[in-house]
């Protein structure tokens, strides 16, 4: 095609962003409900209200909870989407046995065995997992073989399996409960004690492996990451509508570990952390953990969500970061004639107040006649706001990256080509200096914070070869933080 003398192109300027918003999830547990977002309370009533398809009175007070704050918060908006998915009332499960099932065909045998002649099978291919059996009778067809190995045993992993014939199934089951080692699916028939005479067959093998006895809450973890795997993981902040210590502990466990190590980031495990919300009623409750905030309420006012109303009150802010301390959460529920109602103070005498901020449990206090939560911590101790802000820069320089590295043609493995990628870190940093996340220096205005930029010349043959960049290094003081804390991090790149 001939080229054109004339070319005109047209671009229009890119639609200015929306506003980013906390991902919010909230959990039911009293039947399958299909994940979904949610903008407005009346459509949340219409699914779990008393007359929807899957009433769910807790949730549904959840919901209004986290749309109805705008008497009390200091934001500028209010929660506007939710997700919400349902689940199976979780239940507890009894350890189960490891099985292993070899299946022979139903024929003849090629070469009959005469009575007094030894056979061997050798399970997965392992060597120490051989059993023997010598023939009483002459066998002639494939389903006489189980027979002869029932009652035997092996060994594998450190559990011993009992074998035990059925039809044409030779069956070994591990005589101990729980997860196992996996065993290939094959075994292998011998003529010879050396194993060197090979038997042909086609045998068809399966091996289920047994599963550790779990509680309740320990499956609705379980359910919660096959949800994960399966459906969705596009969502950050969590609550259900179970506030049973037991549950509140097991949740802000599963939190807490979905954060991976940097020997898993290496690994290509997936960064998907997670923030839990939950509320309690034990004024004893402890669970030192890094990724979960819980408040407290006395048992008659738990219906009152504090949970929600403490998330709804501080996530429009998001991503600026703010103290989660001096807070007012509004009881959502309240109707319009009461005026604006904050969630009930709890009736705590002096040792009990002391209890909770030990535990690093939250909870509505007054004093000189102002109520507000305190002391807006995680239940490790940290500052929520400290936790959200650095979850906040990982996801906000992951994504620069990602947008270098998928708009450029092509990025040299040298001083410029670092520096290009380093451009990842310096915006996601500047970003959060301006979201309140890391201090400005008081005279210059500018972002407290350091970043190495390695050269060419440090990186090693090794590196080169493979085109992984130095470790582009960086340090920042937060602003939240009244002790001059300090967070660090690393961003590593293969161009």
């Amino acid at each position: 095609m001939a080229s054109r003398d004339v070319i005109v192109v047209v671009q229009r300027d890119a639609l200015p962003k929306t506003k980013e918003t906390l991902d919010i999830l909230l959990v039911s547990t009293t039947g399958a409900v299909p994940v979904a977002t949610y903008r407005d309370k009346d459509v949340v009533e219409a699914v779990f209200g008393k007359d929807g398809p899957h009433p769910n009175a807790k949730i549904l007070r959840k919901a209004i909870t986290l749309f109805n704050q705008g008497k009390t918060t200091l934001a500028e908006t209010l929660v506007s989407k939710i997700k919400i998915v349902g689940f199976e009332p979780p239940s507890s499960t009894p350890a189960t046995a490891a099985k292993f099932t070899a299946t022979f065909p139903d024929g003849n045998l090629e070469w009959p065995l005469e009575a007094g002649v030894g056979i061997w099978v050798k399970v997965g291919g392992d060597e120490n997992a051989v059993i023997s059996a010598t023939t009483s009778a002459k066998v002639t067809k494939w389903r006489q073989i189980p027979a002869l190995f029932n009652g035997t045993s092996f060994t594998k992993g450190g559990k011993t399996y009992n074998l035990q014939a059925d039809g044409l199934n030779l069956v070994a089951t591990a005589t101990e409960k729980g997860e196992a080692d996996t065993i290939p699916a094959f075994v292998t028939v011998y003529a010879d004690a050396d194993l060197t005479q090979e038997w042909p067959s086609e045998q068809v093998c399966t091996f289920v492996n047994g599963s550790d006895a779990l509680s309740a809450p320990d499956n609705l973890i379980k359910t919660i990451q096959q949800f994960q795997s399966d459906e969705d993981n596009d969502w950050y902040v969590f609550l259900t509508d179970r506030d049973e210590p037991e549950y509140v502990k097991a949740l802000s466990k599963f939190a807490e570990a979905s954060e991976p190590t940097e020997a898993e980031l290496g690994a290509g495990v997936e960064d998907h952390r997670k923030f839990y919300i939950g509320q309690t009623d034990d004024k004893n409750f402890v669970c030192e953990t890094a990724r979960a905030a819980v408040i407290y309420a006395d048992t008659d006012h738990m219906n009152e969500e504090p949970d929600a109303s403490y998330l709804g009150n501080v996530a429009p802010f998001y991503p600026y970061s703010v103290t989660w301390k001096f807070k007012r959460p509004q009881d959502g529920n309240a109707t319009t004639s009461e005026g604006i109602k904050l969630i009930t103070l709890p009736k705590l005498t002096d040792g009990e107040r002391d209890q909770l901020l030990e535990n690093h449990v939250n909870f509505l206090t007054e004093e000189y006649k102002r109520q507000y939560v305190k002391e807006g911590v995680c239940l490790n101790g940290e500052f929520i706001d400290v936790v959200l802000g650095g979850d906040w820069i990982a996801k906000r320089m992951r994504d620069l990256l990602y947008d270098i590295l998928l708009t450029n043609a092509n990025i040299n493995y040298d001083d410029a080509g670092f520096g290009l990628i380093a451009t990842a870190v310096l915006q996601a940093l500047d970003e959060a200096v301006d979201n309140n996340i890391i201090a400005r220096d008081a005279e210059s205005g500018a972002g407290v914070y350091t970043v190495n930029i390695p050269k060419y010349s440090e990186s090693t043959e090794e590196q080169r070869r493979n085109r992984v960049m130095p470790d582009i290094t960086w340090e920042a003081l937060l602003a939240g933080a009244i002790h001059k804390v300090k967070t660090k991090g690393a961003l590593r790149a293969s161009l």
